[in-house]
């Protein structure tokens, strides 16, 4: 009983403090990683010349070393994203991954703009986490619009 006891006593605060499932990460050693972290792009839906389309695509990006890429043709230069932003970015990337949160997430409609949500893993592999409409999905749309902060005018 007296084990018990101690096990709880041990685990309690431990649970408390360490956030349950909440990932460690070294902010250091993730911005020493080569590459793109995560790669949305938007394309629209519907008819429309090839050229319209073309003209309308647009990617933005977050790299490991923690900028972020926003079409411009003026400033082609990431912007640095502040450390809580870049954690919200790599943490919606690893746990969608490693979750598979999006593998079976639709939304029917037939017309608008679907994106395309690729994260590149350490190695650079890519895994799409989503690809489609996110008109209901406040989580997809928070990630584009965190991106978006860092954005030129």
């Amino acid at each position: 009983m007296n084990k018990v006891l101690l096990a709880v006593m041990i685990l309690v605060p431990a649970l408390i403090t360490g956030g349950c499932g909440k990932r460690e990460v070294d902010l250091n050693e993730v911005h020493k990683i080569e590459g793109t972290l995560l790669e949305i792009t938007q394309m629209p839906q519907g008819e429309m010349t090839l050229e319209e389309f073309e003209a309308s695509v647009s990617t933005i990006s977050v790299s490991y070393s923690g900028l972020a890429y926003i079409p411009n043709p003026i400033f082609s230069d990431g912007m640095e994203m502040k450390d809580e932003d870049f954690l919200k970015v790599y943490n919606f990337c690893k746990d969608a991954y490693e979750k598979g949160t999006y593998s079976d997430y639709k939304e029917d409609v037939c017309d608008g703009t679907t994106y395309t949500f690729t994260y590149y893993d350490e190695n650079g592999t890519a895994h799409v986490l989503y690809s489609g409409y996110i008109y209901n999905n406040k989580k997809l749309n928070d990630i584009i619009d965190t991106i978006a902060y860092y954005q030129v005018d």
